[in-house]
């Protein structure tokens, strides 16, 4: 894969496209809408669980994470970089807020790396995805 500024260009317009849309969904508390935005045989591996595949397992745990309380999300690209044509990483923070059952809210910050491919209908979509929460 050869690299170039236009990929460079394009992989920051995506993934800033996936970041925008992926909070929208999340506010949304769209669990399907947010599947949506990782390939049909990604890998997912959020915390404290084993490898995810595939957009079933992601629209699951999503859907877990609104049931607990996630309500708002904040995503923050650190660093994106083109690995060629229709593929790159983004290294990224985050916030998620989440509602206490006791109505009280608290911020979890986070951090994550992601690999993102370009489609044939245009879109980045996250398709190896790791992230992490940051001990406060």
């Amino acid at each position: 894969m050869t690299n170039s500024p236009d990929h460079q260009s394009e992989a920051e317009a995506g993934i800033k496209q996936f970041n925008e849309a992926a909070m929208a969904a999340f506010r949304s508390k769209d669990a399907s809408a947010m599947a949506a935005l990782w390939t049909d045989n990604s890998r997912f591996l959020p915390p404290a669980t084993n490898v995810i595949t595939g957009r079933e397992g992601v629209q699951a745990v999503w859907q877990s994470n609104f049931d607990q309380g996630a309500y708002d999300l904040e995503l923050e690209s650190v660093e994106v970089r083109s690995l060629g044509d229709g593929v790159a990483y983004e290294i990224g923070r985050s916030i998620v807020r989440v509602r206490m059952t006791d109505g009280s809210s608290i911020d979890v910050a986070g951090k994550s790396v992601c690999i993102f491919r370009r489609e044939a209908d245009g879109l980045w979509r996250a398709d190896v995805d790791i992230f992490n929460a940051i001990e406060s």
